[in-house]
């Protein structure tokens, strides 16, 4: 996990580093939020928390997806928008591993952001690693024995 927040820490900088005028996304893109209210999510449950989890990666494929489309204006970009793209796979993959579901129809919808620049999105990106994504995997781990 220390490897895709590092990985995550480093494109966001260096985005930042190839702004000029492609910042600005042509469309704004929604994202999950990912602010989290630590007594909330320890009170949450764990498929509460899985659901978080997944709902969040799923906005953020879809919004890299939506990105990477406009073409040849987020060329620059490429390159790192794909790293993104094989890292939330890579959650994709480690939440089956744990058996962790993506959680009932019935759960609310998650609290949205809309992203209107690049650096936002890899910086969104990043918090969504460093907290949802972090804190869900520990906890699974430490109550497997991992």
């Amino acid at each position: 996990m220390n490897k895709f927040i590092q990985d995550a820490s480093r494109m966001e900088k260096d985005v930042v580093d190839l702004c000029e005028d492609a910042c600005n996304l042509p469309e704004q893109v929604t994202v999950s939020d990912t602010r989290v209210n630590f007594p909330d999510w320890r009170a949450m449950d764990r498929s509460r928390q899985a659901w978080e989890v997944w709902s969040g990666q799923a906005l953020l494929s879809s919004a890299v997806g939506q990105v990477k489309s406009q073409q040849p204006r987020m060329q620059p970009f490429l390159r790192q928008l794909e790293v993104m793209e094989s890292g939330l796979r890579s959650i994709r993959e480690i939440l089956r591993r744990h058996n962790a579901q993506a959680g009932p129809a019935e759960e609310p919808l998650p609290r949205t952001l809309s992203v209107p620049t690049v650096p936002k999105l890899f910086s969104v990106y990043a918090s969504f690693l460093r907290g949802k994504v972090n804190l869900f995997l520990a906890s699974v781990c430490q109550g497997s024995g991992r």
